[in-house]
């Protein structure tokens, strides 16, 4: 019998396309990353920042694991609910810093580790406790409209508070707008691609194609340059928690679906996104830290021979 949109079956079906999404979004944003950092300009935001990168074959190859990435996340954002798809998106900040730790030569230490595995049983006991039921699978233009009005004033916010602030402040301000970009682009997306399976080529005459396209090469200019001000402790921790937390708020309100209002239910979602907060700024703290005496000690003078 097939799965229906409450299906059990559906939805773990859902969470596997999205580990393998976050897995390939984990790859594209330590290659995207490091070549946005070769880049030079004497702008804080630089609108052409994506042509130019255009030109980088490592930024190319990296963007080929975000199309991929966005069309195995479209497919779980199909199939399942956003509450139960988006808390598994900050799955791939782990991935990535662990990729990126490996390129730098040097490994996680045990506390990067604890924090890491608290953000992944946090998630795991959020959709426990949560049990995300009911919801829609397209939402109406207005309310996507709104979303998307919405995420481009916040990029625009991120964007003055960047100006003229230290490297790792820009990335954080930018990357706000960035992370709200992208749980805007995960509602937008789940509308089109349901939409593509009734209207086929009919979609290109419904307007939440284009705002879909407006607010993905948005999020992705923002990203990029967050990238570019600083390294991935820097630029991707806010990006990872925005994106899941206004996607899931956006699944409530505008696909109207439901999750356990239980007292005690309510207090161990609560608790579950705390622990997943904590443990993504702990992890983005730790490795920053450790980026940084490295780089402290590789600058330091050679002390001369007796």
């Amino acid at each position: 019998m097939a799965c229906s949109l409450t299906g059990v079956g559906q939805q773990a079906l859902a969470i596997a396309f999205a580990l393998a999404g976050a897995l390939s979004y984990a790859v594209a944003s330590v290659t995207q990353q490091r070549a946005a950092a070769a880049m030079t300009t004497g702008r804080t935001f630089d609108l052409t920042l994506v042509m130019r990168l255009l030109r980088a074959r490592p930024w190319l190859l990296g963007m080929v694991a975000v199309i991929a990435g966005y069309l195995l996340q479209a497919v779980a954002l199909d199939l399942g609910r956003l509450l139960v798809v988006e808390p598994v998106f900050p799955l791939g900040l782990l991935l990535a810093l662990l990729l990126a730790a490996r390129a730098d030569g040097r490994s996680l230490r045990p506390p990067e580790w604890t924090a890491g595995i608290a953000v992944m049983a946090s998630l795991v006991v959020f959709l426990i406790a949560a049990e995300p039921s009911g919801g829609d699978r397209t939402a109406p233009v207005t309310s996507l409209a709104a979303t998307a009005a919405g995420a481009v004033v916040v990029t625009v916010l991120g964007w003055l508070l960047s100006v003229r602030r230290p490297a790792p402040r820009r990335a954080l301000a930018l990357s706000l707008g960035g992370g709200v970009g992208a749980g805007v682009t995960d509602a937008l997306t789940k509308t089109v691609a349901a939409l593509v399976g009734s209207l086929g080529f009919g979609i290109f005459g419904d307007v939440r194609l284009y705002l879909l396209a407006l607010v993905g090469l948005l999020t992705l200019t923002v990203q990029q340059n967050a990238y570019r001000a600083a390294g991935l402790a820097a630029s991707l921790p806010a990006f990872v928690v925005l994106e899941p937390v206004v996607g899931s708020l956006l699944g409530l309100f505008v696909y109207h679906e439901g999750v356990g209002d239980s007292p005690l239910q309510i207090a161990i979602e609560v608790l579950a996104v705390l622990t997943a907060v904590w443990g993504i700024a702990r992890l983005a703290n730790s490795v920053n830290t450790e980026l940084a005496t490295v780089a402290t000690l590789a600058a330091a003078p050679a002390k001369p021979a007796a």
